[in-house]
């Protein structure tokens, strides 16, 4: 495809509407652990001084979800048990298989 061919640059208020669909789809994947979708196509036209509040009402969104998410797993990660490799001195058990006969 040539560069002349190429779609153009989505215009910011396709782009802000785009990106707040993105920010919902995003929540709703994160809380059923999906991958996340595909982030919106940013345009090249430099920002228009009428979308810096919702510019800045978008950001505010991502970082609140990024918060909310390392939050989560930092207290996922300190309800985990200790693994074997964190803790040497601790006598292993044989293991136990349900299969097995006694």
């Amino acid at each position: 495809m040539r560069v002349s061919e190429r779609m153009s640059s989505p215009t910011w208020d396709e782009y802000l509407a785009e990106a707040s669909a993105h920010l919902t789809a995003l929540r709703a994947l994160s809380e059923v652990g999906a991958p996340p979708p595909a982030p919106p196509e940013r345009p090249v036209d430099p920002m228009p001084d009428e979308c810096r509040g919702q510019v800045r009402h978008l950001a505010i969104g991502y970082d609140q979800l990024a918060l909310e998410l390392i939050t989560r797993m930092e207290a996922m990660d300190q309800r985990r048990p200790v693994s074997q490799s964190r803790n040497p001195h601790q006598e292993l058990l044989p293991p136990r298989y349900v299969d097995t006969p006694i």
